[in-house]
């Protein structure tokens, strides 16, 4: 099966040649295949989020090659990594990144809106991500009245609305407690079943020792330093 995602030699290095330059990955090669599910581990600051950022066509490298699904996107300007990360990508970030003024509802719309879809269409396409979350009843709340659990499955909500192939996560248990770590887990292992990559950086044992995780790559210090199977 050929790579769904496939990094080459990959370099990122902050404030370059300046006093304060920060080295944040050195050489990485990677390939995930589609249906992976896939832990980047390691100690705080090892380069996990970096790397992620990347993956998800976040940021670009200083060197190396990116490549989705065969297409180099590394070198792509920003109008087209917007289109790549809009199609392709659903990210879960580690403080949710919701708009806390904001109704559920149109939280979970936001992604759409760069769409040709009519209002009516992606408020029905929202409506129906929230119900698969049991989050109906709270579309019309505004975000700050939400607990931390509701919040986070609002935040996977959004991230699923475009139906996109790949899910990046950054620390998505950092704000659960173990239940809630659980039932996250299990809305990724549903979402794993239905052909979905998952690409999670975590440092919670809860996550990488789960049998959801199919792939651990360790990092430290901007370098894998284990690659396995799990």
């Amino acid at each position: 099966m050929s790579p769904l995602l496939t990094i080459t030699n990959l370099n990122k290095i902050y404030h370059r040649h300046q006093p304060d330059e920060v080295i944040a990955l050195r050489d990485i090669s990677l390939k995930i295949t589609a249906g992976e599910v896939v832990a980047l581990t390691g100690p705080s600051g090892s380069g996990k989020t970096t790397l992620l950022s990347l993956l998800g066509c976040m940021s670009k490298p200083t060197s190396g090659s990116i490549q989705l699904r065969g297409r180099l996107v590394s070198k792509l300007p920003e109008r087209f990594l917007a289109q790549i990360r809009r199609t392709s990508f659903g990210f879960v970030f580690q403080q949710y990144n919701l708009l806390r003024d904001v109704s559920v509802l149109e939280n979970v719309m936001l992604p759409l809106y760069p769409s040709n879809q009519s209002f009516r269409v992606m408020k029905k396409t929202a409506g129906a991500v929230l119900e698969r979350f049991e989050l109906q009843k709270m579309m019309r709340k505004k975000v700050k009245q939400l607990s931390g659990g509701e919040q986070q499955r609002v935040a996977i909500a959004r991230a699923l609305v475009a139906n996109p192939d790949i899910i990046i996560a950054d620390e998505p248990t950092a704000h659960l407690d173990s239940n809630l770590s659980e039932i996250l887990l299990g809305i990724l292992a549903n979402l794993n079943t239905e052909g979905k990559t998952i690409i999670i950086a975590t440092h919670d044992p809860a996550i990488y020792q789960s049998p959801l995780i199919q792939r651990r790559v360790s990092l430290r210090h901007g370098e894998i330093v284990e690659d396995k199977n799990q």
